[in-house]
């Protein structure tokens, strides 16, 4: 990992540890509050997944798409917002460039994710994608993505 994508991680950790939590899945609504990012449900058409309007310090997500796509829909706009992008985006139609959509994409992986708490999860049930996605409360996707990151499947 370069270290550009370390201080992505980082980011994420000490945004965790900024809130109290008792365990999995990782409270991503109360994170949001915490930064003071509101959460608006809206009825976007499919292909669009979440907006962030920082001047209005809202994240707007799509009530149609499946909770596990809204969490990471809401990590990912916590991403844009604290890693300082500009303007605000909308994700399915974002004009940002690759390099910001990854960067947000790799926080909100991270944020989900934790390294340390999926390390010992594995040690404990091993590589059951099914259990490992619903214990975190991401898609099989996500997990698998992120396993793939860290190495521990190939």
């Amino acid at each position: 990992m370069n270290e550009h994508f370390r201080h992505i991680e980082d980011l994420a950790t000490k945004t965790l540890k900024s809130i109290e939590f008792n365990g999995l899945p990782i409270p991503v609504e109360k994170i949001a509050q915490k930064i003071g990012l509101k959460i608006v449900e809206f009825d976007f058409p499919d292909s669009f997944s979440g907006v962030l309007k920082k001047d209005k310090r809202v994240i707007g997500v799509n009530k149609r798409h499946a909770s596990v796509r809204r969490r990471f829909t809401i990590a990912h706009e916590i991403g844009h917002f604290l890693l300082g992008h500009e303007d605000d985006s909308i994700d399915g139609y974002s004009d940002r460039p690759m390099p910001l959509e990854r960067e947000a994409n790799t926080f909100a992986s991270h944020l989900l994710i934790p390294t340390h708490i999926v390390t010992e999860s594995v040690k404990k049930v091993g590589l059951d994608l099914k259990f490992l996605a619903k214990q975190f409360w991401v898609s099989e996707q996500v997990i698998t993505i992120r396993l793939l990151e860290m190495n521990l499947i190939r």
